[in-house]
């Protein structure tokens, strides 16, 4: 029997969270491509996307209740993954029960500031924390299970800039330390520490984050997963479009190897659908959609909705 109690319970917390984000900044919107700052840059229009999120967020800031989206923030209660990642949990339990294709999905994200302009008018210090959540919510055979969740605490540094590249205005660059685990002991742990920087660039209603990491080398006895950067690579490429009140993504993944080429490409299209949610609809294809997933090829659509977007 669907698990429906639970999942109202679940975007009723979400709701309440998004709303306590949002309501000092009425459409703040996360930052995927756009990694926060103060004041827009006056070399930004004054009706640009990013330059609205960047002076919402300002105004936010001032309130010390206040906690701003991160990542994007969203639920997907229904999603179909045409091949779940059954060859993990084989052997851990006697039940030969495998997972169902049709699972829930959802990401919380948040972020305050811990220091603004460190060096002059310039520079923020943030601390920020996101949760990925893979549920079988549906799959009563197994008792409805967490079958993943990502936990991502990371400290970064956040730079306005304002320079030409390729026709492109550079707006952001961002650099810190990510950690990312999913909190399970062996043989399902994993985890990595990095140093990860976010480039922001825009042309017109159009916004490209390069977003390049360093993996921090661990002992091979304490390496959760080996041979990461074969399926994670070294970085992403991500790709937005505002088209009046609709959001259009693109994230590529890519171990930039001739040989044992492996990656992953992420779709994502968010609409108007109500003042405090916003329809939401993703595709993922490829390697590391989740942690226990990072040498597992998924290939999944869901449908949800979101409460605050990355621009």
């Amino acid at each position: 029997m669907i698990a429906l109690r639970p999942i109202r319970l679940l975007l009723f917390t979400l709701l309440a969270a998004g709303s306590a984000a949002a309501a000092r900044a009425d459409q703040i919107t996360p930052d995927s491509p756009a990694d926060s700052l103060a004041p827009p840059p006056q070399s930004l229009p004054a009706q640009s996307a990013l330059a609205q999120r960047m002076h919402e967020e300002s105004r936010a800031k001032e309130s010390q209740f206040s906690i701003l989206p991160h990542k994007t923030n969203y639920l997907l209660p229904l999603t179909y993954n045409v091949s779940p990642n059954n060859g993990a949990y084989a052997g851990l339990t006697n039940n030969r029960e495998e997972l169902d294709e049709l699972e829930v999905k959802f990401q919380l994200s948040i972020k305050t500031p811990l220091w603004e302009n460190i060096f002059g008018d310039n520079g923020t210090l943030y601390v920020a924390y996101s949760q990925l959540a893979l549920w079988q919510a549906y799959n009563s055979r197994i008792s409805a299970p967490f079958r993943e969740i990502n936990f991502e605490p990371e400290v970064f540094l956040a730079f306005k800039t304002d320079y030409r590249l390729l026709g492109m205005t550079g707006n952001l660059l961002t650099v810190g330390f990510n950690h990312q685990s999913n909190g399970r002991s062996q043989p399902l742990s994993r985890s990595w520490n990095r140093i990860v920087a976010n480039l922001v660039f825009n042309t017109g209603d159009t916004y490209i984050t390069l977003k390049p990491w360093f993996r921090i080398p661990e002992r091979s006895a304490d390496d959760d997963n080996p041979h990461m950067e074969k399926y994670f690579g070294y970085g992403e490429l991500h790709l937005l479009h505002k088209l009046h009140d609709h959001t259009l993504t693109l994230m590529l993944r890519n171990n930039l190897r001739a040989s044992g080429n492996k990656g992953a490409v992420q779709v994502d299209w968010s609409f108007p659908l109500h003042k405090k949610l916003r329809g939401y609809i993703q595709y993922f294809n490829g390697y590391g959609e989740s942690l226990v997933d990072y040498n597992h090829a998924n290939n999944r659509i869901g449908v949800g909705v979101m409460l605050t977007d990355w621009l």
